[in-house]
């Protein structure tokens, strides 16, 4: 069996970081079936938001209701609004975003989700359990590094990665194979893990854009219906993430228009854009790495990202089951080098050979001759 510096770093990364792994990875698992039961709870959305401009969703919610709020498009395509009914009850719900009509209430987690959504994040620590979850996402990253230099060098070069796997048993088998096909969502996993700690730590400093406005020259004329913005005839829904009303009917209120990549202040009288500001990086790479990190809006990325975890449940067991199994063919020598008459070197990469040679070890003794094995790695003069 070949000792390096790779092997050696995976197994201490991996005996350090087992307990907060095992626990992300289960409760990973479990999180992983929550956008897919939200997904299939709810439907699909009733129209394609690509289709469907604002200023439609707009006219058909103001048609329904004596007061709107807010209206936001989730992860999933479903659009939600916020509205006060005639009766005066405040209400949040999904609708049609062409009818404005509600098509379901909005998803409450399950305790299961809750318990898991906790527990990952946090351990139940508050600050210090973030900090070690952070820090497990750090070091399955570097684990994951050096299990790729484990199998560039099992396999004989980067050339060879993909080359077929030769099968020495079944734990060594599977966990290069596995290890191979989930390679890139545990990597993904383990940095957007790392991003969201430095980003809740501070770390990365958060952000935030400040609108200059001239306020004193704002004017409430021409006064047009919000469906004759030209701002939000242009705004298709699959581009908004919130829209927010303005809280009075003073010139100086605003809608507010969150977009996926910029926000932008609207006048609610002349529908003229007030201030248009583009997202800051920070705040893109945030949104990117929760849905990447929890899958959220896509199903098939949500399995995934299940698969990968049970993977890694997998690795964390067929790598301990290797581990003692190379422990236990250590080798054991009664005699000393320099006493012995017949001298064995060998060199195995899974440890498989290591036992042939130790039976031809033991058969020497038996015989009552000297013998003496060694790794081909200790070679020295004999």
């Amino acid at each position: 069996m070949i000792l390096s510096f790779w092997r050696y770093s995976h197994l201490a990364l991996a005996v350090s970081s087992f307990i907060f792994i095992l626990i992300a990875s289960l409760t990973g698992i479990v999180l992983a079936v929550e956008p897919v039961s939200n997904q299939l709870e709810v439907g699909l959305a009733s129209e394609a938001t690509s289709e469907v401009s604002l200023a439609q969703t707009l006219a058909a919610l103001r048609n329904r209701y004596d007061e709107v709020l807010s209206v936001a498009v989730d992860e999933n395509d479903l659009v939600k609004a916020t509205v006060i009914d005639e009766n005066g009850d405040f209400s949040e719900f999904y609708i049609n975003p062409l009818t404005g009509e509600k098509t379901a209430d909005l998803i409450e987690s399950a305790p299961i989700y809750q318990f898991a959504t906790n527990l990952h994040r946090s351990l139940f620590l508050k600050s210090i359990g973030r900090f070690f979850v952070g820090l497990a996402s750090l070091l399955l990253f570097f684990i994951s590094v050096s299990g790729i230099a484990l199998i560039i060098k099992r396999q004989q070069g980067i050339k060879r990665f993909f080359a077929r796997v030769l099968r020495d048993n079944f734990f060594q088998y599977y966990h290069v194979y596995l290890g191979r096909l989930s390679l890139i969502p545990i990597v993904i996993i383990t940095l957007t893990g790392v991003y969201l700690s430095l980003l809740r730590f501070e770390v990365i400093p958060a952000t935030s854009l400040s609108h200059d406005v001239d306020y004193e020259n704002i004017q409430a004329e021409p006064k047009l219906a919000t469906a004759d913005f030209p701002i939000f005839n242009e705004i298709k829904l699959d581009e908004l993430r919130a829209l927010e009303f303005p809280f009075s009917d003073d010139v100086e209120d605003y809608y507010l228009i969150s977009l996926q990549s910029k926000e932008v202040l609207v006048n609610q009288f002349t529908g003229e854009v007030l201030s248009e500001l583009k997202y800051p990086f920070v705040d893109i790479a945030s949104r990117w790495s929760i849905d990447l990190h929890t899958g959220r809006g896509s199903i098939f990325w949500s399995v995934i990202l299940g698969l990968a975890s049970i993977s890694t449940l997998f690795f964390i067991y067929s790598g301990f089951a290797m581990t003692l199994r190379r422990r236990a063919s250590r080798i054991k020598n009664k005699y000393k080098k320099n006493q012995a008459k017949y001298i064995i070197l060998v060199g195995s990469e899974s440890g498989s050979t290591i036992r042939f040679a130790t039976i031809l070890h033991q058969q020497l003794l038996a015989a009552g001759q000297k013998s003496y094995l060694a790794e081909m790695n200790r070679y020295s003069e004999f």
